[in-house]
C-alpha cells in the first residue's frame, strides 16, 4: 500500500528525471499504445461502410486511439531517453486521465446520442410518409 501511495506523491510525480522504465509493465504500456494505433487504423478502414452515425462514431474512436497511442509512445520514448522535465511521471498521469475522459465522451456519443438521433430521423421520415 505504501508503494501505491508513493506513486501518487508529489515528490514522485514531479521528479524531473526519474530514469528509464525498468519494469516489464513499461513493455505492456508500449504494446498497448502500439495496439491503440493498430485499432485506429482498423476502425478507420472499417468505417467506410455504414450510415453517417456509424462513420462519425468510428471517426471519434479512431481519432481517440490514434492520438492517445501516439502520445503514449512519445511519453514512453521521452522517459527512456531521460529527457529532463518531459519524462516526469505526472505527464503519464495526465495522459491517463485525458484518455479516460476522451473515451467516455466517445462512448457517450455512441450510446446516448446516436439512438436519439436515429429515432428523430425515423420520426421525421414517418411524418413525410403520412403527409403524402
Amino acid at each position: 500500500m505504501a508503494t501505491i501511495l508513493h506513486l501518487l506523491s508529489a515528490a514522485y510525480l514531479f521528479n524531473r528525471n526519474p530514469g528509464p522504465f525498468t519494469s516489464d509493465l513499461a513493455t505492456v504500456f508500449l504494446a498497448a499504445n502500439i495496439a491503440l494505433i493498430a485499432v485506429a487504423v482498423i476502425v478507420r478502414l472499417s468505417a467506410r461502410k455504414g450510415d453517417i452515425f456509424a462513420k462519425k462514431a468510428a471517426a471519434k474512436y479512431s481519432s481517440f486511439a490514434w492520438t492517445m497511442g501516439l502520445i503514449g509512445i512519445i511519453l514512453y520514448s521521452l522517459r527512456q531517453i531521460n529527457t529532463l522535465y518531459l519524462s516526469a511521471p505526472v505527464f503519464i498521469l495526465i495522459w491517463g486521465i485525458a484518455s479516460i475522459f476522451w473515451l467516455m465522451l466517445a462512448l457517450n456519443y455512441r450510446i446516448r446520442v446516436v439512438p436519439k438521433r436515429r429515432d428523430a430521423i425515423s420520426r421525421e421520415a414517418g411524418k413525410w410518409d403520412y403527409s403524402g
